[in-house]
C-alpha cells in the first residue's frame, strides 16, 4: 500500500478524497508520492551501508574504510567477498568460527555449511643421533601430548659389538635396557612393549616393557652400554701426530606420533574449490591473512 492510499484511510468520507479531480486527492497524491520518494531514498542510504547490498560506489567507498581497494576487472560479487574477509581479519579472526565463516564466506557456501578444522593435526615424526656410551641429547617431541616412540638401535662401526645398550630420560628418570649383545649389521626395534633383534622376537631380554615416554615439549636422555664405558683409553701423541682409542658408535632412532602444537588443518573438498573457482593457494593467502600470528594453517583438499 503507497502513502497516500494510507493517508487517505484515514480520512472522513465527506473528503471525497477518491475523486481524483478533487483538491485533496491531488494533495494525498502530491504529499503521499514525496512520502514514498523519501522512503526509498532511506532504503537506499541503508543498502549503500551494507556490505551485502552496495554495489560500485558505495561498494568502493566501504573498502575505503579498510584501504582495500578494487582490482582492475574485478567484479562486485568478488570484491564483496574479499572485503568481508578483510572485515574479519580486522576483527582479529584468528577463532575457529571466523575461520568457517571466512571459509563460507570465500567459497559462497550456506551459513550452517559443517566446514571441517582439525586443531592439533597428527604427524609422523622420525629423528635419528649418532651415540656412543655416556652420550647425552635433547629430544624436542613437538607435540602437545606425551608420547612413546618406537625405538630402533644399530651398530655403525665393522667387527664391534655392543652389551646391554641403555636408554634412559633423566628428565623423567624413566629407563630401558636390553640385556644382550647387538653386533655390527643387527637391527633392535623396541615398540608396544616388545623387542625384536633382526626379526626374532627377544622381548624377554627388556628390563621393563615399559618404554620411556616422550613428555610434551623437550626432555634430556642418555645413551650407556657396557664395552663402550669400560673400554680403555690407551693415547700416545707425538708431534703432529696423536693415537686414540676408536668409540664405538650406535644409532639410535626414535620414531613416534605426534599432535603438532599452535597448528591446524583446513579441509576443503576439490569439487567445492572447483565451484567457486577458487585454487588451493589463493585459500592458503586468505587463510593465512586472518589467522592468528605463530599459527601454522594448512589448507588439504580433500
Amino acid at each position: 500500500m503507497s502513502r497516500s492510499e494510507e493517508i487517505a484511510e484515514r480520512l472522513p468520507h465527506f473528503y471525497t478524497y477518491w475523486e481524483n479531480n478533487s483538491s485533496i486527492s491531488g494533495l494525498i497524491a502530491a504529499m503521499g508520492k514525496r512520502l514514498d520518494e523519501i522512503e526509498k531514498e532511506f532504503v537506499s542510504i541503508m543498502r549503500a551501508h551494507w556490505v551485502d547490498t552496495a554495489n560500485i560506489g558505495d561498494l568502493d567507498r566501504l573498502g575505503s574504510l579498510y584501504n582495500l581497494t578494487r582490482k582492475e576487472g574485478e567484479s562486485d560479487s568478488d570484491y564483496r567477498n574479499r572485503l568481508k574477509t578483510a572485515i574479519l581479519s580486522y576483527k582479529g579472526g584468528g577463532t575457529i568460527g571466523a575461520i568457517q565463516t571466512l571459509t563460507r564466506i570465500t567459497l559462497r557456501l550456506p551459513q550452517d555449511y559443517p566446514v571441517k578444522i582439525v586443531e592439533n593435526p597428527p604427524v609422523n615424526l622420525k629423528r635419528t643421533w649418532e651415540v656412543n656410551a655416556g652420550r647425552e641429547w635433547i629430544v624436542n617431541s613437538r607435540n602437545v601430548h606425551e608420547a612413546i616412540p618406537d625405538i630402533t638401535i644399530t651398530v655403525n662401526a665393522e667387527n664391534t659389538k655392543i652389551t646391554n645398550p641403555t636408554l634412559t630420560n633423566t628428565t623423567t628418570g624413566e629407563n630401558i635396557t636390553f640385556r644382550g649383545d647387538i653386533t655390527y649389521g643387527d637391527i633392535l626395534k623396541i615398540s608396544n612393549g616388545r623387542a625384536v633383534l633382526n626379526f626374532e622376537d627377544q622381548t624377554d631380554k627388556l628390563s621393563t616393557t615399559t618404554i620411556p615416554k616422550l613428555p610434551r615439549g623437550k626432555s634430556k636422555w642418555q645413551y650407556t652400554e657396557l664395552i663402550g664405558a669400560n673400554l680403555g683409553a690407551f693415547d700416545m701423541a707425538q708431534f703432529d701426530n696423536s693415537f686414540f682409542v676408536t668409540d664405538i658408535v650406535s644409532n639410535v632412532t626414535f620414531e613416534w606420533t605426534a599432535n603438532q602444537p599452535a597448528t591446524f588443518e583446513l579441509h576443503i573438498p576439490g569439487e567445492i574449490l572447483m565451484k567457486a573457482g577458487v585454487t588451493a593457494n589463493y585459500m592458503q593467502e586468505i587463510v593465512n591473512s586472518v589467522k592468528a600470528c605463530g599459527v601454522k594453517a594448512e589448507v588439504k583438499v580433500i
